[in-house]
């Protein structure tokens, strides 16, 4: 990592941000302490995009559950420096509950072993052992996650356990998904995964460079939480750059990128009802990466417009509901396969801090499509989670404070088939400007996590000024 003490930058003195999430925030305060002029453009009224979460009634509702963690050790000791005390231990949990029983998450042997029926588990065994053994001799003519997830599970458990599954979550079959989604997101429950796991635990008990490159998703390291959740933390870290003379423009929406042949030159936003210019010497973009370049004007070739198409985001609906009981939910949160959420979030679990006392918050996941009703029927997506909490038992409509909807538009990339190739089209179109980079989550289509997003922002800071 290049030390902030001995690099200056040279011809980069103005640098705009495009978004405000923990990708463009950590971009931000890493150019700020090289003595850059930085500006960040946030549409939402808050930073910290899906590690963020939005204040209603005196209460912060977050985008799904986040603790940090890295083995990193520059970006830990940054956090740690920027949260003191406010920074705390956590130990997290997660269940899925199927067929009446609670699994846990990654999915255990001896879970499958004696909560399953005798003659599934009888099948699964066996099932497991040819696909691996097969897994080793055959390769198939088109890896997809379907292929992947049978290796890694055998046919009756990925039959049980995650086709119906990813197909409720992300609306289409595990055979029309990328290899790439099931290796980088979901672990294997095999002896490769026993040997992933002992390393995994040996290498977080050491300082360890974390890569964002094909990130695999692996909890390495402790795990933190605050009192406010991640959001604390990304609003410290917007507050660190505005002390050190950068500026956070909430509630601007960014509509043009300007640029020649061979540089972006300003950006267009919308803040207050007027469109406005900003000359930058450098861009940062953590916007999907489709949207920043249909932006671009003079608009980009016809190729570079069709990988644009190409590239497909899922969206949230978040259903949160003050509750008043102390906790809900037996772990930090927990899957459902036959709900209208998918994933639901205890925040007392998380050692939030919820006003009244003696209350805690729930937040419910509904991933849709932006034509569903779900993501258009704020009350429709209300009655869907508390119905199904109610027939769970888990608790009464009397218990209900209060219930809020609120949404994100670009929740998780959709690797589909061949979706390689059109990321890397768009990879290298920005490749091609060298004052422009592009980071995060959506910046560079990659389904990470919190830590992974940060890395990637002082990874794109460094580049845009060595």
């Amino acid at each position: 990592m290049v030390s902030v003490s001995s690099q200056r930058p040279t011809h980069i003195r103005s640098v705009v941000i495009l978004g405000a999430g923990v990708a463009g925030l950590a971009a931000g305060l890493r150019l700020s302490k090289l003595g850059c002029k930085v500006t960040l453009l946030e549409k939402a009224d808050h930073v910290g995009g899906l590690s963020g979460g939005v204040w209603i009634n005196g209460n912060n509702y977050e985008y799904g559950p986040h603790a940090f963690h890295t083995t990193d050790p520059q970006l830990l000791k940054d956090i740690k420096d920027l949260m003191g005390d406010d920074l705390t231990d956590y130990h997290r949990t997660i269940k899925i509950k199927f067929l009446g029983n609670f699994f846990r998450f990654p999915l255990v042997m001896g879970d499958v072993l004696f909560k399953l029926p005798l003659k599934t588990v009888l099948h699964a065994g066996l099932s497991f052992l040819w696909y691996f053994v097969d897994g080793l001799i055959h390769k198939p003519e088109i890896e997809t996650s379907e292929t992947v997830l049978r290796r890694f599970y055998g046919n009756v458990l990925y039959e049980i356990f995650f086709k119906n599954y990813i197909i409720n979550v992300w609306g289409i079959p595990p055979a029309e998904f990328s290899p790439a989604f099931a290796q980088q997101r979901i672990p294997r429950m095999n002896l490769i995964g026993a040997l992933d796991n002992i390393r995994s635990i040996i290498k977080s008990r050491l300082p360890n460079k974390v890569t964002t490159e094909n990130f695999v998703e692996n909890v390495d390291g402790k795990l933190y939480t605050t009192r406010q959740g991640f959001s604390l933390i990304t609003q410290r870290m917007a507050d660190a750059i505005t002390s050190l003379g950068g500026q956070v423009i909430l509630n601007a929406e960014v509509k043009k990128i300007k640029r020649t042949a061979f540089t972006v030159e300003s950006v267009e936003y919308l803040h207050g009802g007027a469109l406005q210019t900003l000359p930058a010497d450098g861009i940062i973009n953590t916007l999907p990466i489709n949207e920043a370049l249909k932006m671009m004007e003079p608009g980009m070739q016809p190729e570079v417009l069709h990988s644009a198409e190409a590239l497909k985001f899922r969206a949230l609906v978040f259903v949160g509901l003050l509750v008043d009981r102390p906790k809900v939910l037996p772990s930090s949160f927990m899957y459902f396969r036959e709900h209208s959420f998918n994933r639901i979030s205890d925040l007392a679990q998380f050692g939030f801090h919820v006003e009244p006392d003696g209350c805690t918050q729930l937040v419910a996941e509904i991933t849709c499509n932006q034509e569903d009703r779900a993501w258009i029927d704020d009350d429709f997506a209300k009655n869907l989670v508390i119905t199904d909490l109610v027939s769970e038992h888990l608790l009464e409509p009397g218990e209900i404070i209060e219930a809020h909807v609120y949404r994100a538009q670009h929740a998780y990339p959709i690797y589909t088939l061949g979706y390689e190739k059109h990321l890397e089209t768009l990879l290298k179109t920005v490749e091609g400007f060298p004052n422009l980079e592009t980071a995060g989550r959506q910046g560079r289509f990659q389904y990470i996590n919190s830590h992974i997003a940060m890395k990637m922002g002082y990874e794109a800071a460094d580049r845009l000024v060595s």
